[in-house]
């Protein structure tokens, strides 16, 4: 087996497992970006012998995709982006794509325009999902009237299909994405000039500030703790980099917010 379908493979087993965690079964929290990105990483690191650049930009990619999907919940009838998928598949397109490459200009450019493309990754993942829990629904159906003829075996027999849908969906699609996609991913990334690959760098240092804006549209600060904030932001980028001088101011102001809340309690 060569190395596309092989990588292919692994990425497509990691894309299953995870999406089964994400509503299916046993829900450990590995389907969170942070988690399911790194995972991603790590193994495909693993698989090309360059397991510290597969971590790295796993961790990387967890980091910014669980910040901007952080509200998006499967709660009810809501159905939010496959972000779970997303990573995967973002971490195996930018580092299969990349790998290869000595520049490291090269490298990050294809894990950026991974990263972008993981928005839509994760929209087409929705519609999967949408299609999967209608398939979930006529099982349900089926295990009603079974029920009803007395087979009591027809539940355990349904959930177990419902889970094999899932997993069959997220197997397929991870694995011909990976596949398919980085050969083209890597040919976009040659045609390239000086100009645009400075561009996609100055992409990729912004991604972080969306996602922390997202996080920060979620939080209401009150008016001491956005003081505090400010004096922390302060600490750590005005001050010169000394720990003997930093350490003690951080620790006097930290002392100073935790009086003053006391007080006001």
């Amino acid at each position: 087996m060569g190395e596309g379908l092989w990588t292919a493979f692994i990425v497509a087993l990691i894309g299953g497992v995870v999406d089964l965690d994400s509503t299916a079964t046993w829900q450990f929290m590995v389907s969170q970006p942070i988690v399911a990105a790194p995972l991603t990483g790590l193994f495909l690191g693993l698989a090309v012998n360059q397991t510290a650049a597969g971590l790295k930009l796993g961790l990387v990619v967890g980091a910014i995709l669980q910040l901007v999907w952080i509200e998006q919940l499967p709660l009810g009838m809501n159905v939010p982006p496959d972000a779970a998928l997303a990573s995967v598949l973002s971490v195996a397109l930018g580092f299969l794509a990349g790998h290869r490459y000595d520049s490291y200009v090269e490298r990050e450019v294809c894990s950026t325009v991974a990263l972008l493309l993981s928005v839509a990754l994760g929209l087409l993942g929705r519609s999967l999902d949408m299609f999967v829990r209608r398939v979930n629904t006529s099982i349900n159906h089926w295990v009603e009237r079974q029920l009803e003829d007395g087979k009591a075996w027809a539940p355990a027999f349904g959930h177990t299909l419902g889970g094999v849908a899932t997993f069959t969906k997220a197997f397929l699609f991870c694995f011909f994405v990976t596949w398919l996609g980085v050969e083209p991913l890597r040919y976009f990334t040659k045609s390239l000039n000086f100009a645009q690959n400075t561009g996609f760098i100055v992409i990729q240092g912004l991604l972080p500030a969306v996602g922390f804006a997202v996080l920060a549209s979620m939080c209401v600060l009150s008016q001491r703790e956005f003081r505090a904030f400010l004096a922390g932001l302060a600490l750590f980028t005005v001050l010169p980099a000394s720990i003997w001088l930093a350490l003690p101011l951080a620790l006097a102001a930290g002392w100073y917010f935790t009086r003053t809340a006391d007080g006001a309690a």
